[in-house]
């Protein structure tokens, strides 16, 4: 049985000046029309760049003859032998254009991988056991690549619990954790930063101190940490000190886990405040 040379199934509209073809009741996809084959119509033919759908073609340059709407056409099959003679000859110009050849000509060796150094050109390079180590790691969401050691490498959450080891980050990146205490924002450097909303929040009478201790959300290695208000509430105005020569008896000593806080209103009248305290130091 001989194989079909032609399609001519429906009609085709094409205008002059534009690769698009439309079929009416084609079915260009489905029988198998492939780019290579030409279409022809009216004595002009022209090579198909691509198959869209079923009615919808892509000439490889724009139809010259005249524009044509819903009318006779022929679709000329390409027989496959030519096919496989330009897909050789596609093979052979990749073989040919220096690429694979230069590649060809290097000399292979252990712990090496071939690399392109510009056109039609190729070098070796060390591929070390840190770097396989790593091209062997799986991705994955909020991730990021940790050296373990000279040729150990591990994917680490980019945000969960921050460690140290001799002063070497061996955990996350960053760390965020809340209490009754407050919030505190950990880095792997060593960096800690703790905050607390309303610490005190209430009227102090006129002429009076109040002073107590904040325990922080998470400690801090010594007592080196700055302390500070993030928000008060008329504490600015005239009058009213924040400052440590205000606290009273309850205060304690300062230690990593705790801070002290006082405040006095120096005004005549009753006044409402709200404290907001923030401390900025080391974790480690």
């Amino acid at each position: 049985m001989a194989l079909p040379t032609t399609y001519n199934t429906g009609t085709a509209t094409v205008n002059n000046g534009s690769p698009t073809v439309t079929g009416q009741g084609t079915t260009w996809l489905t029988s198998g029309i492939q780019a290579g084959d030409f279409f022809w119509a009216a004595g002009q033919s022209v090579r198909i760049l691509s198959v869209n759908s079923n009615t919808s073609l892509t000439l490889a340059y724009n139809w010259p003859g005249a524009s044509r709407a819903a009318d006779i056409y022929e679709i000329m099959l390409t027989p496959e032998n030519v096919r496989v003679l330009a897909s050789a000859r596609a093979v052979l110009d990749m073989l040919t254009n220096g690429n694979i050849s230069s590649i060809a000509g290097l000399t292979s060796a252990a712990n090496k991988v071939p690399y392109y150094t510009g056109a039609g050109a190729a070098a070796l390079a060390d591929l070390t056991q840190h770097a396989r180590a790593i091209l062997g790691l799986s991705g994955g969401n909020g991730k990021f690549i940790r050296s373990t050691g000279a040729n150990t490498a591990v994917m680490q959450d980019l945000i969960g619990t921050v460690s140290q080891s001799g002063g070497v980050p061996t955990g996350a990146m960053f760390e965020f954790g809340s209490n009754a205490n407050g919030m505190y924002f950990r880095t792997a450097d060593g960096t800690q930063i703790c905050w607390k909303l309303a610490v005190y929040n209430a009227t102090l009478g006129a002429t009076t101190a109040a002073d107590g201790v904040w325990t922080l959300p998470a400690s801090f290695v010594d007592v080196n940490y700055l302390v500070g208000p993030r928000r008060r509430s008329n504490i600015s105005a005239s009058g009213v000190r924040l400052a440590a020569q205000y606290f009273g008896a309850s205060a304690t000593a300062e230690t990593p886990g705790s801070a002290l806080w006082g405040i006095y209103n120096g005004r005549s009248t009753s006044e409402t405040f709200r404290l907001d305290l923030i401390a900025e130091g080391r974790w480690r």
